[in-house]
């Protein structure tokens, strides 16, 4: 074998072949770096939608317990269902009011000189609740 055998360039072929794989592990690089960005959005998106809820179902509660407290206050039942002092006490998801797109009831407890006003705010997904005591 000569010398110049040994040291033979590699052929136009083979860099070829070299480069398309380089090429396609680049791109399955891109698309899975692709892939974890649209995920990623997504998490944040439905994170986001999740404290809107939240937010919205406490802000029901805090209107439901100022709305129980006007009607202690005026001693009438502003809502028409019974009882004063308490929202929506008909066990009756439709007739709970609308508050923005949160729902609200409110049901009230007496012992002794105490009342209780328990408040229950729900907007999509998400539920909270507050209680207040009155002596």
């Amino acid at each position: 074998m000569s010398r110049s055998e040994l040291y033979k360039p590699c052929g136009v072929a083979s860099r070829r072949g070299t480069v398309l794989v380089a090429a396609l592990v680049a791109l399955i690089v891109l698309s899975l770096i692709s892939v974890g960005l649209v995920t990623a959005g997504a998490r944040d998106h439905d994170l986001t939608a999740r404290r809107s809820e939240t937010m919205r179902a406490f802000y029901a509660v805090e209107a439901g317990v100022n709305m129980a407290t006007r009607e202690l206050m005026n001693n009438a039942d502003e809502d028409g269902d019974g009882t004063i002092g308490s929202i929506s006490n008909d066990n009756s998801d439709a007739s709970d009011p609308l508050i923005g797109i949160a729902r609200v009831t409110v049901r009230k407890g007496t012992s002794g000189s105490n009342t209780t006003l328990t408040s229950v705010g729900r907007a999509g997904s998400a539920t909270r609740s507050a209680m207040l005591t009155l002596r």
